[in-house]
């Protein structure tokens, strides 16, 4: 007999033959075809919510019926009754041989998948790691940064200059360039300047490399996303007493003179060009005109200031000051596409590169919460460069220990897409302390790749470069 789709859950039992049909990860067996051999499969089966049941009569039994079988008695059979008998049941000895070599393949098989996913996973985790140790010191390096720019210390351009060096050549890593933001709240002043400097930056040199800028340019772009916001150091800082702690910030009524103010101070550096002094005069121009100190509109603004522009204000979209306002980064992507297509000319933002950055962090961004279409949840880990909108996912697998994951690679997954990016506000507080998306981290891919994380190559020690 064929299977049969399980409509009441309670039928099932030690001893029954089920069949789960669903995408691989939707449960924790090694086999999707297999016999019920314990309450704990039991347990597991009826917990289960994104497979198809189904059960074969014909292969079950139930656990106390192999007494009553040897009890029952039956008349002798006939001769040719005993021939087909034995033809019957030398025939079903081959079916079951069969049949267990075939589920023992598929064990093997689907035994392999699992284990060369897990050593995707930690793979994916040791190399997170490394590259969050180097952002942390980066950070650490981006205070001590501002404070030689404050004081006017001919030390802070080159502080600069070898923090930005170390981006540029993590970014142009023949392997994979890899970025990190960070979606933490700013912990004051200092700590919220140095991060919001690596985002813009990060983000910047990552839309200077899609328009092939010379590695010269690409520092000067560097220099003014990582100073962009230097100004606000000299303005007349606020303190206020939260229940988190102490927050230093400037003062509000003062904020739109720190274009001007961080020109001024940057100018006074011998070694500062007129590239570096144009982007923080005016990263707060917009291309209509709307924007502060002068108003300028395209026409007067560099295509440097305006990579700066887009970047500035997509990590302010996914770091706002108040978190209950921030975007995921695929809203935050979004938004920004949204308005450059919608308003064409009449755009505060260049469609350009606009257009740059989603081909530099992919449609959707690491760190973007989605549900799959059936119906897991998960976070973007990496993107994949030839297919924008099938990157791949860390999935919420709460059978596995938090030390192990499922990574799943879209692009290999024919039947299997993204159905809605969700916001964090949505999701589960269980969820979200397993796949942790207190950061976002981007491993943009610098050249074509024909494998993903799925594939199976030989395994080859990866370097980090420093930022």
């Amino acid at each position: 007999m064929s299977f049969i789709e399980v409509k009441d859950i309670e039928i099932l039992q030690i001893g029954t033959f089920v069949k789960l049909e669903g995408s691989w990860f939707s449960h924790p067996f090694s086999t999707n075809t297999f016999t019920i051999k314990s309450a704990e499969d039991l347990a597991t089966i009826q917990g289960l919510s994104h497979v198809i049941i189904l059960y074969d009569p014909d292969r079950s039994h139930s656990a106390d019926s192999g007494d009553d079988q040897a009890n029952d008695q039956e008349l002798p059979a006939s001769p040719e009754e005993s021939k087909d008998s034995e033809t019957l049941e030398t025939s079903s000895i081959e079916d079951k041989g069969d049949l267990q070599e075939e589920e023992s393949l598929i064990s093997e098989a689907a035994l392999s998948e699992l284990l060369g996913r897990r050593e995707d996973y930690h793979e994916f985790y040791d190399h997170l790691l490394k590259v969050e140790g180097a952002y942390k010191k980066n950070l650490s390096q981006g205070q001590e940064l501002f404070q030689q720019l404050s004081g006017r210390r001919p030390a802070g351009l080159k502080t600069g200059d070898a923090m930005i060096t170390g981006m540029m050549q993590s970014l142009n890593n023949p392997k994979t360039a890899m970025s990190l933001i960070d979606l933490v709240g700013s912990n004051g002043v200092t700590w919220g300047l140095s991060e919001h400097a690596m985002n813009v930056c990060t983000l910047s040199l990552l839309i200077g490399r899609q328009f092939s800028l010379e590695d010269e340019v690409l520092l000067e772009l560097g220099r003014g996303a990582m100073f962009h916001d230097i100004g606000y150091r000299a303005l007349p800082m606020n303190v206020k007493f939260q229940a988190g702690g102490m927050k230093v910030e400037a003062n509000p009524e003062l904020r739109l003179l720190h274009p001007e103010m961080g020109s001024k101070l940057m100018a006074s550096f011998l070694n500062a060009g007129p590239l570096l002094v144009d982007i923080i005069a005016h990263h707060h121009e917009r291309l209509d005109g709307s924007g502060f100190p002068k108003g300028l509109r395209r026409d007067n603004l560099s295509l440097l200031t305006r990579i700066v522009m887009v970047a500035d204000h997509y990590d302010e979209l996914c770091n706002a000051h108040n978190p209950e306002i921030s975007l995921n980064p695929h809203a935050a992507l979004s938004r920004l596409y949204r308005h450059v297509v919608m308003k064409g000319e009449d755009s505060k933002f260049c469609e350009r590169v606009v257009q740059a950055l989603v081909q530099a962090i992919g449609v959707y961004p690491p760190g973007s919460l989605v549900e799959l279409t059936d119906g897991f949840t998960g976070i973007v880990s990496s993107i994949n460069v030839h297919h924008p909108t099938k990157p791949i996912v860390l999935l919420y697998a709460p059978w596995l220990c938090r030390n192990d994951g499922l990574l799943v690679n879209l692009a290999k997954e024919s039947t299997l897409h993204i159905k809605q990016a969700i916001h964090a506000k949505d999701v589960p507080e269980k969820v979200l302390a397993y796949l942790s998306p207190r950061r976002m981290s981007m491993f943009i891919h610098a050249e074509p790749i024909s494998m993903g994380f799925n594939s199976r190559p030989a395994r080859q020690k990866k370097r980090v470069g420093k930022f």
